[in-house]
């Protein structure tokens, strides 16, 4: 996890793969929105948000952030009893995201592709932070490789295409309108 050790990697380059053509998809949905600017902001934000995650897996910044927490708890003692701070991070992350998931429903009822697409963008996300929290039980199944392959990518790219066709299928829809 804290390594940048084989930095292109099979797993890096499907991250990098997922949320750039995601990111694309974002940018050609924000191209269909004409004439309606809260619709284009969506579309905005998620490709803002898109690049920022394939930065993210250009330059490892989840890793870094969670090695500089890792080395802080060391530096404090308190490494060996970073279960229970994990543990309520997580939850309070699953809150967020169920939260967050919900407002979604309500705020974009009868826009099907644009619900999916913040759903994977929230899911996306809730990955993220997973990653930089890297309790390990949840490391060991985004980790778990299977032919140079982390699970973990599995994540990225089922969050991406809930992303990049819900983003697509919503401006399909609007233009239809």
């Amino acid at each position: 996890m804290t390594s940048d050790a084989g930095w292109l990697n099979p797993t890096r380059i499907i991250g990098m793969n997922a949320y750039f053509i995601t990111a694309v998809s974002c940018a050609i949905a924000w191209a269909r929105y004409r004439g309606s600017s809260h619709l284009k902001r969506l579309a905005w934000v998620l490709v803002v948000l898109e690049v920022g995650l394939f930065l993210d897996m250009v330059f490892s910044v989840r890793l870094h952030l969670h090695n500089l927490l890792e080395g802080e708890a060391i530096r404090e003692n308190l490494y060996a009893q970073r279960f229970g701070p994990q543990l309520a991070a997580l939850i309070i992350l699953g809150a967020a995201a169920a939260a967050g998931i919900g407002l979604t429903w309500l705020r974009f009822r009868g826009r099907a592709g644009a619900v999916i697409a913040v759903w994977g963008a929230i899911l996306s996300l809730s990955c993220w932070c997973a990653e930089v929290i890297s309790m390990h039980t949840i490391d060991a199944v985004f980790y778990y490789t299977i032919d140079g392959v982390m699970m973990v990518s599995l994540c990225w790219v089922a969050c991406s295409l809930m992303t990049s066709l819900g983003i697509l299928w919503d401006s399909r829809a609007v233009r239809a309108d």
